[in-house]
C-alpha cells in the first residue's frame, strides 16, 4: 500500500515510539531497547517464513494479510505474476492462430535444427512429406527425404533458387523445395506441390519440340527453293528484292528454329554422365575463332576480339554445350557493339569458383532491363534485334547451360560503358 520506503519508514517509526515510550515507563532504556528490537526481528522472520512457505506451495493460494513490509513484496510478485500470466496467455493465443494459419496453407513448412533435424512442421507438410508426430520429431530430414539431390542441395548452402524433385511417399508427384536460413536457430524449409507446374512445363516443351520439328522440314524446302530462285536468276528486278527478303526471313527463322530445339533439349534431357575434360583456354580460343567469323559476316572488321587473363586450369564438362554458351556471348558482344569495339574474353578463380568473363565497351544495357535479359524471346530493343538477326533464346541458352554445369550467370552493364557477363563455374568443374 506504502511501497518499500513507506513501509520501512512506518516500521522504524513505530519502533523508535515503543522504544521511547517503554524506555520512559520503565527506566529501562537498553533492556527496551534490546527486547522491542529483538521482537521486531523475530516477528520479520516469521513475515520471511510465512512468504517463503507461500511461495513454495502456490500457485492458488493466498498469502496470510499480515501487514508490513513483507507483504507489500508478495503483492508486487502477485501483481507480476498477473501480468506475466496474461502476456503468456496472449502469446498462447497469438501461436495457436498462428499455427492454425499455417495449417490452411497450401505450401509445408518445416522448421529444421542447425543440423538438420525436424523440430516442427504444419499439416501440409505431413501431408505432402508423410511426416508423423510421434515418429518423426527430432528426426533428421535426410532419413525421411532420402533423396542425395537435396542432401546436395542443403549442403552447398546456397539456396537461391528452389530444387524440385520426385516426391519420396506418392508417385508421380513432383515437389518444391525451398530452404530459408534463420539466423542461429536453424531453416525453414517450404515444400510446395508443384506436380500441375511441372507437368504444364513439359506439355510447353513438349509443344515447342514438336512445332520446332514439324516446322524444321518444310521450313528446309522453302528455304532451298528460295536458294535455287536466287542462284539461277529464276527472278529480276523487284523480284529479286522480294526473294531475297524472303530468304532472309528464312533464315532467320531457321535459326530461331535451331534455338528453340537447343533450349528443348537443354530442358528435358538429363547432363551428360561422363563429362569431357578440356582447358579453359581452349574454350575461349574456340570462343574468339567463331566471334572473329560472325564480325566479318555482319561487317565490323574494326571490332577487336581479344582473350585478356586466362589462368590455367582443366574443366570438367559438356565441350559442346559450354562452347556454345561462350559463343553466344562473343557473338552478343559482336552483334550489339558498334563496328571498332573491344571485346575481351578472360578466366579467373574467384574464391575456389571460375569465372570466365566476356566483357565489352558497347552501349551497354538499361538497369532495368537486367533482371530479364535471360527471359526467352526477351528484347532491350526489337529493331536492332531484328537487324542483327537474334532470336531472343541466346542468352536463356547460356543460362540453361551454366544451370546443368552448377554454374550460374552474373550480369553487370551500364549505359555508355559497356556490359560484363560472367560465368561462374563451381569448383568440383575444375581439376587443380
Amino acid at each position: 500500500m506504502y511501497g518499500y520506503f513507506g513501509t520501512t519508514i512506518i516500521q522504524s517509526g513505530l519502533l523508535v515510539a515503543g522504544i521511547l515510550t517503554f524506555g520512559q515507563l520503565t527506566g529501562f532504556w537498553i533492556e527496551t531497547a534490546l527486547v522491542l528490537i529483538s521482537g521486531a526481528l523475530v516477528i520479520s522472520v516469521w513475515r520471511r517464513n510465512q512468504m517463503y512457505r507461500w511461495l513454495e506451495k502456490r500457485p492458488g493460494q493466498e498469502m496470510t494479510q499480515v501487514p508490513g513490509l513483507w507483504l507489500d513484496m508478495t503483492q508486487r510478485i502477485q501483481k507480476r505474476e498477473s501480468e506475466i500470466a496474461a502476456e503468456r496467455d496472449s502469446v498462447h493465443q497469438l501461436l495457436a492462430n498462428l499455427h492454425q494459419s499455417l495449417a490452411s496453407l497450401d505450401a509445408g513448412l518445416i522448421h529444421l535444427s542447425l543440423d538438420w533435424r525436424i523440430n516442427w512442421w504444419n499439416q501440409p507438410a505431413s501431408r505432402l512429406l508423410g511426416l508423423r508426430e510421434s515418429f518423426d520429431k527430432d528426426a533428421s530430414l535426410f532419413n525421411l527425404v532420402r533423396t542425395p539431390e537435396l542432401y546436395t542441395y542443403v549442403k552447398t548452402r546456397n539456396y537461391d533458387l528452389p530444387i524440385t524433385l520426385p516426391s519420396p511417399i506418392t508417385s508421380g508427384k513432383m515437389l518444391e523445395y525451398t530452404v530459408c536460413s534463420i539466423d542461429k536457430t536453424g531453416f525453414l524449409l517450404v515444400v510446395r506441390d508443384v506436380t500441375r507446374f511441372t507437368r504444364l512445363e513439359s506439355m510447353r516443351s513438349d509443344f515447342i519440340a514438336n512445332v520446332s520439328h514439324e516446322l524444321k522440314t518444310p521450313l528446309t524446302v522453302i528455304t532451298g527453293y528460295l536458294e535455287t530462285i536466287i542462284d539461277n536468276d529464276f527472278v529480276s528486278d523487284a523480284g529479286v528484292r522480294a526473294v531475297g527478303q524472303a530468304f532472309k526471313q528464312a533464315d532467320r527463322m531457321n535459326s530461331l528454329i535451331k534455338d528453340l530445339l537447343i533450349l528443348s533439349q537443354l530442358e528435358t534431357t538429363a547432363p551428360d554422365a561422363t563429362p569431357q575434360e578440356f582447358q579453359v583456354q581452349d574454350l575461349i580460343q574456340y570462343a574468339i575463332q567463331d566471334a572473329d567469323e560472325i564480325k566479318r559476316a555482319v561487317q565490323k572488321q574494326q571490332t577487336q576480339i581479344m582473350m585478356a587473363d586466362c589462368a590455367p586450369k582443366t574443366l570438367r564438362g559438356d565441350w559442346n554445350e559450354l562452347s556454345s554458351a561462350l559463343t553466344n556471348l562473343t557473338a552478343n558482344a559482336v552483334r550489339y557493339s558498334h563496328d571498332g569495339a573491344q571485346i575481351a574474353v578472360s578466366f579467373n578463380i574467384r574464391g575456389e569458383d571460375g569465372v570466365i568473363t566476356v566483357k565489352d565497351n558497347g552501349p551497354g544495357i538499361s538497369t532495368e532491363h537486367l533482371p530479364r535479359l535471360t527471359e526467352r524471346f526477351y528484347r532491350v530493343d526489337n529493331s536492332h534485334s531484328r537487324e542483327t538477326g537474334g532470336t531472343g533464346l541466346g542468352l536463356a541458352i547460356v543460362k540453361h547451360i551454366l544451370y546443368r554445369h552448377g554454374g550460374t550467370l552474373e550480369i553487370q552493364s551500364k549505359v555508355g560503358q559497356g556490359s560484363e557477363f560472367r560465368c561462374v563455374i563451381p569448383a568440383d568443374r575444375l581439376i587443380h
